[in-house]
């Protein structure tokens, strides 16, 4: 059995760093800067957008963006006695990236996540947390992507 793990954990490694993986925002060197302007809408959101985007701290150009979120839960499926069963996280952000206060940048974007209620309200909102994550990491990706795409465009 012990062996077994071991040639698991090693095929595991090997895999993982042949393949090119990395983390997404770590290693990266952004030659760009985001602030956070003006955040309209779900504050939640908007802190965890400026968070992440703090961590990309490029010296060559600063953009500054301007956020307005809307996080909605709706119900997508009931059981016999009307009590919801599946669920849908969906959250709206439209951003706007400046610079020189310029807007280079004006994009509406909608990320959606479905799941399954659970009783445990504890756990409910726990797992709620993690879906809003990584929503929120799809869009700072979307968002480090364009000002990327412009730095490129500008060169």
């Amino acid at each position: 059995m012990k062996i077994n793990l071991k040639i698991l954990i090693l095929f595991f490694f090997v895999f993982v760093s042949a393949c090119g993986f990395k983390p997404i925002f770590i290693g990266n060197n952004y030659n760009f800067s985001i602030e956070i302007n003006e955040g309209l809408g779900n504050k939640e959101v908007n802190s965890l957008i400026e968070s992440k985007l703090k961590t990309i701290n490029g010296k060559s150009k600063t953009f500054k963006i301007n956020l307005d979120s809307k996080e909605s839960k709706n119900i997508i499926s009931k059981d016999s006695k009307g009590d919801p069963t599946i669920l849908e996280l969906v959250i709206n952000l439209n951003y706007k990236l400046f610079e020189n206060d310029k807007m280079l940048i004006n994009k509406n974007l909608t990320e959606k996540s479905t799941y399954n209620n659970i009783t445990d309200k504890f756990e409910l909102s726990k797992s709620e947390e993690i879906l809003i994550q990584n929503l929120i990491e799809n869009f700072v990706t979307d968002i480090t992507a364009s000002a990327s795409n412009l730095i490129i465009n500008d060169n």
